[in-house]
């Protein structure tokens, strides 16, 4: 038996895999919701760019729904399954007067929760408020903006990186094209110099934090070898009173520090200082949005009769006849119950992926420094020739 298309024409055509909106469904869409926002007096006293912007997401939104329940009927005429439109009816039945009800006739009426309950007064509120718990969902989380400022706040990631790898290059680079003096004033203070005093030669010397500055002392008296040594550690002439801390030592210990910091980065510059180079990317964002909502309401009713009689018997005196009397009651109670209960569940997760692919280069020297920069760095060295600049492998 082959079953009777559950959709007409091209509305019947098997979906795609990605689900995409069908052209006929598309148009379909947007008819109906073109005619619902030129209805509302309201939508044609906002600006043709709120509008335009409303229209667009009413649709997007609509379409994607019709879709789905496009697919999902016809995936149901596969399974041999026809949809149905299902409808509640209630019928009213008119009340049962107590004056019918007698002892030979006794009846008890229930009315069922249909019959109880109008259906006027079931109002499914969590069904009605999709619309616009989606909307203003969908308008707090703004999807747009967050997928945007993933991809500036990458983008602007590797810029500055980038600028801040070129700016300490070119720091590393203006210090170490200084002559020696000058590299001294700006990078090596008189404490740095009496730090490396005190640390090469601790059994001799001590800083003293007694005054406002500190200073350094002498401690234990040099030996011939411990004089010998600090003379050729930092180049102090022979003849030069090496008992005269601050104005003897401690300056060629400055000297000396800056020289040996100048040579060891001027070496690191000409050997080539590694930068990183971003080569691919991708940035993925996501978006999961569901939301579940649930409506009940139950009734209940009751209507009885409850049935009385009474006799009473008098006795006037002891030789009058006997009087008597007899009362009949009937009452009816009615009684009914109404609860309802709505639920609304909301969720929603961003995700956002971003993957870089780099690689690592040496910073072109030649392209920061000319030929006679390059000579005086290399003279920096320990060794001259045996640091020739090491140029950049890509260009």
């Amino acid at each position: 038996m082959t079953n009777a298309a559950v959709l007409p024409g091209a509305y019947g055509a098997e979906p795609g895999s990605e689900m995409e909106v069908s052209p006929e469904v598309s148009n379909l869409v947007h008819s109906q919701v073109a005619a619902l926002l030129m209805s509302s007096p309201a939508f044609q006293q906002l600006p043709t760019s709120e509008q335009a912007q409303m229209s667009e997401n009413l649709e997007k939104i609509a379409s994607y729904s019709a879709e789905l329940i496009r697919d999902d009927w016809i995936q149901s005429q596969k399974l041999g399954q026809t949809p149905m439109v299902r409808k509640l009816r209630t019928t009213e039945f008119d009340q049962v007067e107590p004056a019918l009800v007698s002892d030979s006739n006794p009846t008890l009426v229930r009315p069922t929760a249909a019959q109880a309950m109008n259906a006027a007064e079931f109002s499914p509120r969590a069904a009605n408020n999709v619309a616009r718990v989606t909307e203003a969902t969908l308008n707090a989380i703004a999807f747009p903006t967050f997928v945007a400022d993933l991809i500036s706040g990458t983008f602007n990631a590797i810029v500055d990186a980038s600028i801040q790898q070129m700016e300490a290059f070119g720091e590393l680079l203006s210090n170490v094209a200084k002559t020696v003096d000058e590299f001294m004033a700006d990078n090596v203070s008189d404490n740095n110099a009496r730090d490396y005093v005190v640390g090469a030669f601790p059994r001799n010397f001590q800083v003293d934090t007694s005054g406002q500055d500190g200073r350094v002392s002498q401690v234990n008296e040099l030996n011939e070898d411990e004089a010998s040594r600090l003379r050729r550690s930092l180049n102090v002439p022979e003849d030069a009173d090496i008992e005269n801390i601050e104005e003897v030592v401690i300056p060629a210990a400055r000297r000396r520090l800056a020289q040996t910091r100048q040579q060891m980065l001027s070496s690191m510059v000409l050997m080539g200082i590694n930068r990183v180079i971003v080569t691919r990317g991708r940035i993925k964002a996501q978006m999961g949005f569901r939301i579940d909502t649930r409506d009940a309401a139950t009734a209940s009713a009751s209507n009885s009769f409850d049935f009385k009689n009474e006799t009473q018997t008098k006795f006037s005196s002891f030789l009058s006849p006997v009087s008597a009397s007899s009362k009949t009651s009937i009452a009816y109670v009615s009684s009914s119950q109404k609860d309802s209960e709505t639920e609304i569940d909301v969720s929603a997760n961003l995700t956002g992926e971003v993957d870089l692919q780099f690689k690592s280069d040496v910073f072109p020297l030649e392209r920061f420094a000319d030929a006679g920069v390059i000579t005086t760095i290399q003279g920096n060295t320990p060794n001259p020739s045996a640091n020739a600049p090491v140029t950049s492998s890509s260009s």
